[in-house]
């Protein structure tokens, strides 16, 4: 029989994405108060449409009227949001996911950042006509071909086949908050499943598993030898893995704060696994004391204690203290 019910599972689940959605949410209000001290935050480093629209943001701002301003700013806004996204699906076709993911982030952090002391609204009405009743209308009407020319059968056209005006609200701040959201879920989703993805396969498999099918123990891929076998790959992982995963967020992000929010959850979420396994084999799915023995798999406690030493793995990083920052108090900060 499984060891982990459906129920809990799933509350494993929503727990565990509710957690990662707080650690996000501190993300952006954490990076905008605390300064950096890496090269990365210079203006040279950033992304070229980045940068080219904040220049140009920040000498219009003072310039036109603030409704002119607001439209170009929507514009300008969506189009580099939409770069962003290009530039991080080339890299993440070149390089790894890893790296055109902590990309997307980190120029989503600095957008968000430096449209912040902009005292305007990013809020335009876009208007559109939705013709799709037209066309149903004209269907309609053409399978009545004996009332083709029938005053009746124009009108109901006229009335039933009218373009409908559709008014929608855009809003560049939530765009830009929505997709810094998605992308760190995401980053988190597939850093957490390099390092444990053989592990939560296994333990979707034991959830699945049914009374019909005997103990767990006696399945050809959940023997002691097996899960044994994954419990190493798993630590073997954990020292080799992730401390390339956090270099790759020293080297993208350049924030201590912000690094450490995005990999708690992914810490949170390999122990979450491992105490899971630890579970099942500790209830009553046929192992014994023999076979918990020969799978060694470790508590919670050793987990951290195994995490704490692949952080310590890590060099220390060799780049010379400047003092900059993310956020600028003026929107006329950022110059050409």
């Amino acid at each position: 029989m499984a060891a982990l019910s459906r129920s809990e599972s799933r509350a494993s689940l929503v727990s565990m994405g509710s957690t990662t959605s707080q650690e996000i949410a501190r993300i952006t209000t954490n990076q905008r108060h605390l300064p950096t001290s890496s090269p990365g935050d210079l203006h040279g480093m950033w992304y070229p449409p980045v940068r080219r629209t904040l220049v140009c943001l920040s000498r219009l701002y003072r310039c036109i009227e603030r409704p002119i301003f607001q439209g170009l700013s929507q514009e300008a806004l969506t189009m580099c949001i939409q770069s962003i996204n290009s530039a991080a699906d080339t890299i993440k076709t070149n390089k790894t996911s890893l790296d055109g993911e902590l990309f997307q982030i980190k120029h989503l952090l600095i957008l968000r950042e430096q449209i912040a002391p902009f005292q305007v609204d990013f809020t335009v009405k876009e208007m559109s006509f939705d013709f799709s009743k037209v066309k149903t209308a004209a269907f309609e009407l053409l399978q009545k071909r004996s009332r083709l020319f029938s005053s009746n059968a124009l009108l109901q056209f006229l009335l039933e086949g009218s373009p409908i005006v559709k008014e929608q609200w855009l809003d560049s701040r939530k765009d830009v908050d929505r997709q810094l959201k998605t992308s760190c879920e995401v980053f988190i989703a597939d850093a957490t499943n390099s390092i444990i993805g053989p592990l939560t396969a296994f333990l979707d498999k034991v959830q699945a598993l049914t009374e019909a099918e005997g103990l767990l123990r006696t399945q050809p891929w959940a023997g002691p030898e097996q899960v044994s076998a994954l419990v190493q790959d798993i630590s073997r992982n954990i020292k080799t893995k992730l401390p390339t995963i956090q270099r790759s967020m020293q080297l993208y992000l350049a924030n201590r704060d912000t690094e450490f929010i995005l990999y708690r959850p992914i810490k949170n979420n390999i122990v979450g696994s491992l105490s899971r396994l630890l579970n099942v084999l500790s209830n009553n799915n046929g192992y014994t004391n023999e076979d918990r023995i020969v799978i060694a798999c470790p508590t919670p406690e050793q987990v951290a204690v195994l995490l704490s030493s692949a952080s310590l793995l890590m060099s220390e990083r060799k780049i010379s203290q400047v003092s900059s920052h993310h956020t600028i108090t003026e929107p006329t900060a950022v110059k050409g």
